[in-house]
């Protein structure tokens, strides 16, 4: 969770590199944001929680609508490189010493967004008729993204451009200089940058619900310190759990 609380900070940190050129990125800057976030997804799963669907809701639309809007800016914007030099070319552009090991390193970043599949296992508990829902949202949501994230895994490398332009970006973020150098405007990269934001800082807050319903199930068997304490659940007005 921590992670993806880091990946939002990136985004936000690149937002305000768009806005100010002059803002230099701080590590102590992203420390900041990143605590700031987690506390935030904590805070919506304690006291927003009825709001989850509202965002899912939000979530799935924006993950829809910003694909196709990042597929056709980049297409139709951006630059065209070869099939050659997209499936061929490799490079060691961090000095690895070995495009092997670069190649291999460089997957580390793709592959988690290929693992959270599971995250609804964690919330099989609260699901109607649980062992057809469960594996059904499991394998639906897995094959739809792998082949979503193919399609933008290839629409990006045609359309990187200048790799070293991208790598040596102010913004941190090499995918956000692709799109400022397709688009060649600050506010159109502004608006999809923020689209990767919001959509990053959902995938957090369901980190933090998935993560919490674990931490409750161990808590009930006794399986943590304090599990009479973690497995408390507190009840409304109306004698309904929350």
């Amino acid at each position: 969770m921590v992670v993806t609380a880091y990946s939002v900070t990136q985004q936000i940190e690149a937002l305000i590199v768009l806005a100010n050129p002059s803002y230099v990125i701080q590590g102590w800057h992203g420390a900041l944001f990143t605590i700031a976030i987690t506390l935030f997804c904590i805070f919506f799963n304690t006291f927003l929680i009825r709001k989850l669907p509202l965002m899912e809701g939000i979530a799935l639309a924006l993950h829809a609508l910003g694909f196709f809007t990042f597929v056709i800016v980049l297409w139709v914007m951006g630059p065209r490189g070869s099939a050659k030099q997209v499936f061929t070319d490799f490079e060691d552009n961090n000095g690895w010493g070995s495009v092997g090991l670069a190649t291999l390193v460089g997957l580390l970043s793709p592959i988690t967004t290929l693992i959270g599949a599971d995250s609804v296992c964690h919330l099989s508990e609260e699901l109607r008729d649980a062992s057809y829902t469960l594996p059904w949202c499991m394998i639906t949501t897995a094959s739809i993204n792998y082949v979503l994230g193919f399609i933008m895994t290839i629409t990006f490398m045609f359309t990187v451009g200048d790799v070293e332009s991208a790598l040596r970006t102010a913004t941190g973020q090499p995918y956000v200089q692709v799109i400022l150098n397709a688009t060649q405007s600050r506010g159109a990269t502004i608006v999809l940058t923020a689209t990767m934001a919001l959509l990053l800082l959902f995938c957090a807050i369901n980190q933090v619900t998935t993560s919490s319903r674990q931490l409750f199930a161990f808590a009930r068997d006794n399986g943590l310190p304090y599990s009479e304490f973690l497995s408390h659940v507190s009840h409304s007005v109306s004698g309904t759990p929350i």
